[in-house]
């Protein structure tokens, strides 16, 4: 009975064949294709069902802005209301953090990026050579200041 056992062979594993590195990438790759399809899922059902979420301002920040310098640029352009802001109107407010035109560019590009992939949408627009906020950014962040001033002598 034992040399019958015995005579039987184990298989090698997957691992044991291609190599423990090469199999653990092929395993990454798997992880991130599933993941990659879990995202494209999520996006469709936050287009489908995008007229029914309300995001809050805290959640947005939270994606968007990794610094404070990403979220005092974004409270500018929020600030300046729906005519937008030029990119060296934001480096003469903002002296202490020391940006160049070419910074400002690319952390809104990076904002951008990053709500759009979480959300399907944009957060800031540029209109002409000024950054301003998108019907979407307005609505999370809710009225600008000079908007609230002419809605309450639309008012009255």
């Amino acid at each position: 009975m034992e040399n019958v056992e015995s005579a039987v062979h184990k298989r090698r594993s997957q691992l044991e064949k291609v190599g423990k590195h090469k199999y653990e990438i092929a395993l990454l790759h798997r992880v991130e294709g599933r993941l990659d399809r879990i995202e494209g899922m999520m996006r469709i059902i936050f287009h489908g069902l995008g007229d029914y979420f309300h995001f809050d301002r805290p959640l947005v920040e939270k994606i968007a802005c990794q610094s404070d310098m990403d979220l005092a640029i974004v409270s500018l352009i929020f600030e300046a209301g729906p005519s937008g802001i030029l990119a060296k109107d934001i480096q003469a407010r903002l002296p202490q953090l020391n940006l160049e035109k070419h910074r400002i560019l690319r952390i809104v590009n990076w904002v951008n990026r990053s709500i759009e992939d979480a959300f399907g949408r944009r957060l800031i627009e540029k209109r002409g050579k000024k950054w301003a906020f998108t019907d979407f950014g307005v609505e999370i962040w809710g009225a600008t200041a000079s908007e609230n001033g002419n809605s309450l002598k639309s008012e009255s």
